[in-house]
């Protein structure tokens, strides 16, 4: 995702699955005998009763023998997709939940339940789908809406995200965790003086890693760097395992010129969450410079693997693909970025370049006239020292 990344600082992936039986269906149809009926209730009954205490093997292999001796009832269907779900058997959860809703679609929990699912799975297409059919039933669920917000920013649509974030925040001023994910997205979308009415009137009073993690975020935007890593170093002894941490340690440290930190905060993020954009970028582009180039390419093609198709990078890519000569696809993948991120003068830099190599004369014209607007608004910016370029775009660019 370009520029700053929007971090989930607190766990939305909490599972809410109902263990309430959902008891929709007729008890028996005439080829059920009695005794078939009766067994698969009280194996029903016990998976209840192992679901809540936890005994997650015991509740699943009951579920399982209800719906062998009643096949296709839809409460044991999504009570197993819940335990499916709770033990990250996340492709057998769909599958119950579908075909529940192929029951039943007005069963908006459930339908609520496979989006949570999809989010687990950082499929947002497929969550903001489900979601969205969700608050067209029920425009009130605030759960949903909050989710949807986020599946919308990791798809880029920045706008439509902050939108149902701010409908969730005015309708819950006190859920932080709205709170955490809004401000994350004004950063993101570079609207700092949102940002800075929720980073000084609350965040700044609140000792929470998460607060400390969006307010340093805030001074990144800000480039006030140095002030950034004092607030990443607090949410660190706060909470050590707080999702993106290192990514943005890794972040502050690169722009505060300790480049031997900022590697090794970009190596441990990336064993918690080897999808993390930020971190294949800066990585990829160390790694580059430092000759280790089959590395970088191999962190490249694990990004593209898991297609991320976060701006940065896209550029390494670019830039790799521009070493070896190949420069229709380095101009391919350079369109790409231009295309998410217009503002980005770097790729319009090295377009220009690789336009005027195949003789496309008047799109390296474009691009030049592109820079040098581009340079013009730089230049009515306030002068940064010890600027080390930094895009915004998720990797700094070498001198």
């Amino acid at each position: 995702m370009p520029g700053k990344k929007v971090r989930l600082t607190y766990k939305v992936m909490t599972l809410l699955l109902a263990i309430c039986a959902i008891l929709l269906c007729p008890l028996s149809t005439p080829a059920q005998t009695r005794s078939s009926v009766d067994q698969s209730e009280k194996h029903f009954a016990r998976g209840v009763e192992l679901q809540q205490k936890n005994d997650l093997a015991g509740a699943r292999q009951a579920y399982v023998e209800a719906l062998r001796l009643r096949p296709g009832r839809i409460d044991a269907l999504s009570n197993l997709g819940s335990v499916y779900a709770q033990t990250g058997q996340f492709d057998a959860a769909i599958r119950s939940y579908q075909q529940v809703l192929k029951s039943n679609s007005k069963l908006h929990v459930v339908r609520l339940h496979l989006a949570i699912v999809y989010v687990q799975l950082q499929q947002w297409p497929e969550a903001e789908r489900e979601l969205s059919a969700v608050l067209t039933a029920q425009p009130d669920n605030l759960q949903a809406r909050h989710l949807l917000g986020i599946s919308q920013l990791k798809q880029n649509k920045l706008n439509d995200g902050i939108a149902e974030l701010e409908t969730v925040y005015r309708a819950q001023p006190k859920n932080l965790a709205a709170a955490y994910t809004l401000v994350s997205s004004y950063v993101k979308g570079g609207q700092l003086g949102k940002a800075q009415s929720f980073v000084e009137g609350t965040l700044r009073h609140l000792d929470t890693a998460e607060a400390h993690l969006i307010t340093g975020s805030y001074e990144m935007a800000k480039r006030r760097y140095q002030r950034a890593l004092e607030e990443f170093r607090r949410a660190e002894t706060l909470n050590p395992s707080l999702s993106g941490l290192y990514s943005e340690l890794g972040h502050a440290y690169a722009m505060t010129g300790n480049r031997v930190l900022a590697t090794q905060m970009f190596e441990k993020q990336l064993q918690e969450s080897p999808g993390d954009a930020n971190a294949t970028a800066f990585l990829a582009w160390y790694y580059r410079e430092d000759g280790r180039v089959d590395e970088a390419t191999n962190l490249l093609r694990t990004a593209q693997r898991q297609q991320i198709d976060d701006p940065g990078v896209l550029f390494q890519m670019a830039q790799l693909s521009q070493a070896r000569g190949e420069s229709a696809a380095a101009i391919a993948l350079l369109e790409k970025v231009v295309l998410q991120r217009p503002d980005y003068t770097p790729a319009h830099v090295v377009l220009s370049q690789l336009y005027f190599k195949q003789k496309r004369l008047a799109e390296a014209r474009r691009e030049r006239a592109i820079i040098d607007r581009l340079n013009a608004a730089e230049q009515d910016r306030q002068p940064i020292a010890d600027d080390l370029r930094y895009t915004g775009l998720g990797s700094p660019i070498p001198k």
